[in-house]
């Protein structure tokens, strides 16, 4: 399992070469948000600086080193559109509500299986005195959780 603030501050290598392609920017979920497609490698260079590499092209190794398994980095452009995808970004700072409409929370980290690319859950805040508390919940991603642009949608029954 990785934290999506922690997979944006890894670099990923080439698989032959060893050497630093670019630094993960973001991420691209699929149109359900449920798992990751692509990733926005940030290279450093001052024109086409961007790339979107294949989730499934990457494997991590030991102390979370990602090595990108295809030859042809060049071959995802940014400015290639990719369609039914969503931005890492915007699941951060997301709001939870339970079935009735009531705020409980906001998302703060999302929880990621690193090898499939699946959300696995979610990190989530009820405010600054709440954290200092009680410290933060995790909500698994269950079949019965929707999320869509407004908010991530929670049945009671899970809210124990």
């Amino acid at each position: 399992m990785i934290r999506y603030k922690q997979l944006i501050t890894l670099k990923v290598m080439d698989k032959y070469l060893k050497n630093p392609i670019g630094r993960i920017k973001d991420v691209l979920y699929s149109s359900d948000y449920r798992r990751i497609d692509y990733i926005v490698i940030n290279n450093g260079y001052l024109l086409k600086n961007k790339v979107i590499i294949d989730y499934k092209s990457l494997s991590f190794q030991e102390n979370n080193k990602i090595i990108y398994n295809n030859t042809d980095i060049f071959n995802f452009k940014m400015d290639k559109y990719v369609e039914n995808t969503n931005e890492g970004y915007k699941l951060i700072d997301k709001e939870i509500r339970n079935e009735y409409g009531e705020c409980i929370g906001f998302v703060k980290d999302v929880v990621i299986d690193k090898d499939e690319g699946k959300v696995e859950g979610f990190i989530i805040t009820e405010g600054i005195i709440e954290d200092l508390l009680k410290g933060r919940n995790y909500i698994p991603l269950l079949d019965t959780i929707y999320i869509n642009e407004d908010c991530i949608s929670i049945p009671s029954s899970i809210l124990i």
